[in-house]
């Protein structure tokens, strides 16, 4: 797979980030036009990420800002309901009783029937490309079809099954929405409740691209912001480990973005202590992909809009199934004055 990664495709993949993150922007600033300051940005943000992810994963449109498919529904339908304890107690117990999840009632059967367009959807989706690929006009540059042209290429023994093909459109869009939704979600919260970095991060968008109407920066560009920028089952602790005085130093609680441009700390990072996208042979291969969707992202709404706390409004991160903003993200936004 990681030919599809390769550093010149991801570059090739910006201009869809800031497309659709403009569509974002957009509703956004409708929104406001209606007099609605403060806005829940969760569903927002999930929109935009799983439309992303549509486009640079598969180029599949999945139009979920502005009038979603059946997919996009089915898909909503799957990761992004809130569980209740008995949807949790299901999703626990079918990890190690497969059959609970199989019991006909309420939550099974609206999962079956949004796993089953999941499917069926996939499965044309695959379908297409395969057909382009025979044929020899299978030239789009998404990583489904850099995944397929690259799989002609391979010795028989080494070929992923049409199965295997098409069970990587669903491993594309939980790892690359689910991810880079959530990270977005906390950094604009953090930012919200940290107005000096706030406007820290703006002051260094608005030097190096005066006009936001023109914001176009390309993959290197994004990347030169300094600001922005076996056998044995064993428990990782990421959280601890992030969080942690001895490596991050007595601020590591605190959100302090200027501690990486702190030299004698970055020699103390390592693959050990740095694991957003944890390492080695079960690293994260869209790593470069999500952060360059994510700074983008975040460049372009910061940009566009201040962020502030609602008064009152308290939110908690949740657990399970990942850490989300609970109940949702809001804020009350305002749009930046030139």
């Amino acid at each position: 797979m990681n030919p599809a990664f390769s550093h010149s495709n991801i570059k090739g993949m910006v201009p869809d980030f800031i497309r659709v993150t403009n569509t974002l922007i957009d509703l956004i600033k409708k929104e406001l036009s209606q007099g609605n300051s403060n806005v829940n940005l969760t569903p927002y943000i999930s929109k935009t990420t799983l439309d992303i992810i549509g486009l640079v994963g598969f180029s599949y449109e999945f139009n979920s800002l502005t009038s979603p498919n059946e997919l996009a529904v089915a898909y909503d339908g799957v990761f992004n309901t809130t569980p209740d304890m008995l949807h949790a107690t299901i999703i626990m117990l079918s990890s190690y009783i497969s059959f609970v999840r199989h019991i006909p009632f309420g939550v099974n059967l609206r999962y079956k029937e949004a796993c089953d367009v999941i499917h069926r959807e996939s499965q044309k989706l695959i379908d297409a490309k395969y057909k382009e690929a025979e044929s020899g006009d299978l030239k789009s540059k998404d990583l489904l079809s850099l995944l397929i042209n690259n799989n002609k290429t391979l010795p028989e023994e080494e070929k992923l099954t049409y199965d295997e093909l098409r069970n990587q459109i669903m491993t594309f869009l939980v790892a690359g929405h689910e991810t880079t939704s959530v990270t977005t979600s906390w950094a604009l919260y953090l930012l919200a409740h940290h107005p000096h970095y706030q406007d820290l991060l703006r002051e260094e968008l608005v030097k190096a691209y005066p006009d936001k109407s023109k914001f176009n920066p390309t993959y290197d560009e994004i990347h030169s912001l300094e600001f922005l920028n076996c056998g044995t089952e064993i428990h990782v602790g990421i959280l601890a480990i992030q969080k942690s005085a001895e490596i991050w130093g007595p601020t590591a609680e605190e959100f302090d973005p200027s501690r990486w441009l702190d030299p004698a700390l970055m020699k103390k990072i390592n693959n050990y202590n740095y694991l957003p996208f944890l390492n080695g042979a079960r690293g994260c291969i869209g790593n470069k992909v999500a952060s360059a969707e994510a700074k983008i992202m975040l460049a372009m709404l910061i940009m566009n809009f201040v962020f502030k706390p609602i008064e009152g409004f308290q939110i908690r991160r949740r657990a399970f199934p990942t850490p989300k903003v609970d109940p949702y993200l809001g804020l009350d936004v305002s749009i930046v004055k030139s």
